[in-house]
């Protein structure tokens, strides 16, 4: 090996340290390759419990779950309540070394093949904007809504149908609105 070949190892080898820990910054301390998957700050805050972390904490090799310190504590307890009932450890965490807007990871025990992944879930308000329903969809999950906006949800999103109920006339006679659309 010529001495121009062991530079050029030194320096990739430098990159490659580099790059790490700027992973590491990013992913609240953990590596790339131990994270099965992540979430962003405004996804904990402004959206209801994402069943993917909780199906991430399911996994076998799901060991920790950590979390920034500076989002709402009403934001984590759902997720802090099941990493208990799945005897996860969980950690609450936070540095002024951490980049970036990662808010949740879910760390697995052995590295993982996920070098070229996106680990940051898709935000929940996305499949309702692209399926031309709007973030007042996404905002309102978990209540009911009325007959016209719950039959262009059913056409459009069925799989969400479940995340919704369907108004009925006792609550038009209390004078209950639509979240989504406004209408009686």
């Amino acid at each position: 090996m010529s001495f121009k070949n062991i530079i050029d190892e030194r320096e990739k080898g430098k990159i490659r340290f580099a790059k790490s820990q700027v992973e590491k910054a990013y992913y609240l301390g953990e590596f790339k390759e131990n994270i099965i998957v992540a979430l962003h700050k405004n996804q904990l805050e402004e959206d209801s419990v994402y069943m993917e972390i909780i199906e991430a904490m399911k996994e076998k090799d799901a060991v920790l779950m950590k979390m920034r310190r500076d989002v709402s504590l009403k934001k984590l307890k759902p997720y802090i309540d099941e990493a208990e009932k799945l005897g996860i450890k969980y950690q609450l965490v936070d540095g002024i070394s951490y980049r970036g807007d990662v808010a949740l990871v879910v760390v697995s025990e052995e590295a993982m093949e996920n070098s070229d992944e996106d680990l940051v879930l898709r935000d929940m308000d996305q499949d309702f904007i692209d399926a031309g329903l709007g973030e007042d969809f996404s905002k309102a999950r978990g209540k009911k809504i009325c007959k016209s906006c719950f039959k262009d949800l059913e056409e459009k999103l069925p799989d969400y149908r479940g995340s919704f109920k369907k108004m009925n006339i006792f609550d038009k006679i209390i004078g209950h609105k639509c979240p989504v659309c406004g209408k009686k």
